[in-house]
């Protein structure tokens, strides 16, 4: 009986998550695009800007990794736009978080 050649397909998803104005994308595309996956993560993650749109795209070796990766995406992306409501993210400055060489310790 001949052996058939296994094809293994990546586990792939793409989400496309709105917000109000694109500001408000790039301010998420900035916080949630800090974190590298880990090496021992057999998932891979690309974001990306389209206007006001962040576009996510995960590859992975096997579904359940790829159900963690995007449940783990979810809380971080949920959390970035409980803040972006809260402080009003059109406020934020492009230098926030810089400490000016006039300030004392």
């Amino acid at each position: 009986m001949p052996q058939q050649a296994v094809v293994v397909k990546p586990n792939e998803s793409t989400l496309r998550v709105p917000f109000d104005t694109p500001r408000h994308a790039e301010i998420a595309y900035r916080v949630l695009s800090v974190d590298q996956e880990p090496r021992r993560n057999f998932v891979q993650k690309t974001l990306s800007l389209e206007d006001d749109v962040l576009v996510v795209h995960f590859s992975a070796d096997q579904v359940k990794n790829l159900r963690t990766a995007i449940s783990s995406f979810f809380e971080c992306l949920l959390l970035c736009q409980d803040t972006i409501k809260l402080f009003g993210g059109d406020e934020i400055k492009e230098d926030a978080g810089a400490q000016s060489s006039t300030d004392s310790a």
